[in-house]
């Protein structure tokens, strides 16, 4: 079958009690159904499956909460990994992910697994990052109300017992409606990574932007409000304050001269010259470490981010290694890739590596890929958060520069007044001089800094300019791109609208307003149905609309590969609100028709107490729950 993505298969689900089975049971592609009697425990399942998943659930029933723990094994994108997560009435609870099959994880060491919460932070990714990433998902935001969560994706794929029957999503006390609205059009495929990256980026170069703006605010308050006040003029400024302040040496040094030259025999203390003399030299010194450092940390940094650039690759290759394995089976060397030397062929050269003589699964290899790829996102993480730190570290460091630069700069103006104060009768000339060169030493300092924040200026000015057209540029790409996408949410909503009609229209005759409609209207964001813009039916029809919406939205995702829903369904509601046997027979009959006539994976889970007599037994999970022969083994 043609495999598109997003597609979410359970092959297994295993629940525990400490080291007991509780239940064990085989999944598969297409219709699963789980039969029993009522409060046999077969919507208690479905509850486990939808939290094994990444459901948040913590209402559960007296006996669910004396496991322990839930595992499934499922395939994502054709990729094995078994999800594990700990039986809590606790909300949130987090999830252990290994990348294989479930008899390969239950034997495999701890650090085999991967342990992530359900939120996310600055430093960790939660598991639905990690489960995104394995299904191929934009990590999307709400800009109103947050990111987007494999348990917001469920909602919509999941139809519970105790939800109000005629809502599109699964229930939950803290809805929002922007946040449904985002949701539905994700998996619709209206929600465009190139969009939401663009998007990301935008939010990121108008912030910059307005810091930008706001520090070139601040630094022309600095300069007196003066913006016109460029690099030219502070350095004619300075050099006009040089050329005076050599002048004034220029007379202090004859004026030494003549001092030295006079009959007195006072001469110049070389005390004081001395302990700045060191204290120049210690600062140099200071200064040389400190430049060493950044040296240091600029290389690190370069090479930190080579080596982030190869993770990246590293994780677009195993993307593609994935696609390429479908078609490439096993690959036979001819000779050594190393030395080059020939490779002689093994006796069971069809079963073994030809590289390495060990035995060859590719079965095994494509189960590796999982586990890789979120080892090599965390990698990559860790690494992106130790890069920020060594750039902050940088920036303390030529911070420290140039303080060490401008004690520097001190002291050897210290050292040189002092190398031509005189203490002859002449201080007083020299005194005067010197004054005179400290007041246009403060000067040119005063310059230097308004040159650094002229050049700062000039540079903020460029880049604020720069971003302004960056923003404009992602502004219109962003409209350009959200244009294609309204056409693309259109088209997607007159395919669920059809597949929904069909859907309807093949009920048995109880509704007035399903047998030949119009239109279906629905609305992620207000969470409702419509048919020929009436609501109010049956309770029994609106079970029938609701699960008709349900089959419907995956139906259209079988037909056309932009949909990015899971391509499964998860159905609790087949005799709820006096439902007809044989109307429920009916929708069974539709739920077989979708999937025998798809070509494409995909699957459905659904509960009954009154399953088909045309359904065939290997549509079934497990044996026929009843109250004595519960679906949970547990000896209490």
């Amino acid at each position: 079958m043609t495999l598109y993505k997003p597609t979410l298969i359970i092959k297994r689900m295993v629940i525990k009690r400490d080291n007991g089975i509780a239940y064990d049971e085989i999944f598969h592609s297409g219709v699963n159904v789980i039969r029993g009697d009522n409060s046999s425990g077969k919507s208690t399942l479905i509850n486990f499956i939808f939290y094994g998943l990444g459901g948040d659930l913590n209402d559960w029933s007296d006996i669910a909460l004396l496991c322990t723990h839930v595992w499934l094994e499922v395939e994502i994108n054709g990729n094995p990994a078994t999800l594990r997560r700990e039986i809590s009435n606790k909300a949130m609870s987090p999830m252990e992910i290994y990348g294989g099959r479930y008899d390969d994880a239950q034997k495999a060491p701890i650090e085999s697994w991967k342990k992530y919460p359900y939120g996310r932070s600055a430093n960790i990714e939660s598991f639905s990052q990690a489960l995104f990433r394995l299904m191929d998902m934009p990590d999307v935001a709400s800009e109103l109300s947050g990111n987007v969560t494999i348990h917001q994706i469920l909602r919509l794929i999941y139809a519970d017992q105790l939800s109000p029957i005629d809502k599109v999503f699964r229930d939950e006390s803290f809805d929002h409606a922007n946040l449904r609205e985002t949701v539905g059009n994700l998996l619709c495929g209206s929600f465009d990574n190139d969009i939401y990256q663009s998007q990301q980026l935008l939010i990121k170069k108008e912030k910059d932007f307005n810091n930008t703006s706001a520090e070139l605010k601040s630094i022309i308050s600095i300069l007196g409000g003066e913006e016109s006040m460029g690099v030219d003029w502070v350095l004619s400024q300075k050099n006009s304050f040089e050329r005076e302040r050599n002048k004034y040496l220029e007379e202090i040094a004859e004026a030494e001269k003549q001092n030295y030259q006079s009959d007195k025999k006072d001469r110049i203390s070389l005390k004081e010259q001395n302990s700045v003399y060191k204290k120049v030299q210690k600062l140099q010194k200071i200064l040389s470490e400190v430049k060493e450092k950044i040296r240091e940390y600029e290389f690190d940094i370069s090479d930190s981010n080579h080596f982030i650039r190869q993770i990246e690759n590293k994780i677009e290759s195993m993307r593609d290694a994935e696609s390429i394995a479908s078609f490439i089976h096993k690959v036979d060397y001819q000779s050594c890739p190393a030395c080059h030397s020939k490779i002689e062929n093994s006796p069971d050269k069809d079963t073994v590596c030809s590289l390495c003589n060990n035995p060859f699964d590719k079965k095994r290899a494509k189960e590796r890929i999982a586990g890789l790829i979120n080892e090599a996102a965390i990698q990559l993480n860790q690494s992106k958060q130790l890069q920020a730190i060594r750039i902050n570290d940088l920036a303390d460091l030529k911070a420290t520069e140039t303080r060490a630069i401008s004690s520097w700069k001190e002291a050897a103006r210290e050292l040189q007044m002092l190398q031509v104060l005189p203490t002859t009768a002449a201080r007083q000339k020299m005194r005067e001089l010197s004054r005179k060169i400290g007041y246009v030493d403060r000067q040119i300092d005063d310059l230097e800094n308004k040159l650094k924040l002229a050049q700062k200026v000039q540079e903020l000015m460029i880049r604020k300019q720069n971003l302004a057209g960056e923003i404009d540029s992602l502004n219109n790409k962003i409209s350009l791109m959200k244009s294609t996408q309204t056409a693309k949410l259109s088209k997607a909503r007159e395919m669920i609208e059809k597949e929904t009609i069909a859907l309807l229209k093949s009920d048995l005759k109880r509704q007035d307003s399903f047998e030949n409609p119009d239109s279906v209207s629905f609305s992620f964001k207000s969470n409702k149905i419509k048919v020929d813009e009436h609501s109010y039916f049956s309770a029994s029809s609106r079970v029938i609309l609701k699960c008709s919406f349900m089959l419907g939205f995956l139906n259209a995702a079988l037909k056309n590969s932009s949909f990015r829903h899971p391509r499964i369904n998860i159905i609790d509601i087949t005799e709820n609100n006096g439902m007809e046997m044989q109307r429920s027979y009916n929708l069974q009959h539709q739920i077989m028709k979708i999937s025998e006539e798809a070509n494409v994976e995909h699957q459905i889970i659904y509960a009954t107490a009154f399953p088909s007599p045309e359904i065939d037994d290997e549509n079934f999970v497990g044996d026929y729950a009843t109250r004595d022969n519960r679906t949970l083994k547990i000896l209490t």
